[in-house]
């Protein structure tokens, strides 16, 4: 069974029918036209067109497996703590909780992981399946096709370091 991921749906921001297009004042149209070339020096923009062009590359690369490449590293996360509960699942992986759930569902839905209560009935604990380890099985050796050819466009040594300076800087802003 191929883990798929659910549609989402955006709510339509409301615009006002009569609202005209905004414009800058007159002095400002140079100015702007200089910020909109610095569009590519963006730090967002890049780390978003990255994660979208990597996570693309890892999820063809990860087809055979049935698995996405964020699937697949939030079952490496479950197998690398479990049983592991979901507040700290979500606080080691940086996922919102909406996400987070959401992408535990359809690997429950796949049989991957199973969600227990935990000691304290509030919470819920996550564990890999034995199908779950199994299609982690099959999913490595394809993962580690994809981190050679990932390595020869970036350096994953330079890509490593950065997320470390990342994730540290976001756990001391917490």
């Amino acid at each position: 069974m191929a883990v798929t991921r659910a549609p989402t749906r955006r709510a339509k921001a409301a615009t006002p029918r009569s609202a005209a297009p905004a414009r800058p004042p007159d002095g400002d149209a140079a100015r702007l036209a200089a910020y909109a070339a610095r569009g590519p020096d963006c730090a967002f923009a890049n780390v978003r067109v990255l994660g979208r062009v990597v996570g693309a590359f890892y999820d063809e690369m990860l087809k055979p497996a049935e698995l996405r490449a964020s699937q697949l590293a939030l079952l490496w996360a479950i197998r690398a703590m479990e049983p592991v509960e979901f507040g700290r699942l979500g606080a080691t992986t940086f996922t919102d909780q909406t996400t987070l759930s959401r992408t535990v569902a359809l690997l429950k839905r796949a049989g991957l992981v199973s969600v227990r209560v935990g000691d304290d009935r509030r919470v819920r604990v996550i564990s890999t399946t034995a199908k779950g380890l199994a299609r982690f099985a099959v999913a490595m050796p394809l993962w580690e096709r994809a981190q050679a050819r990932a390595d020869a466009l970036l350096s994953l040594d330079e890509l490593r370091t950065v997320a470390r300076k990342v994730r540290k800087a976001a756990r001391a802003a917490a």
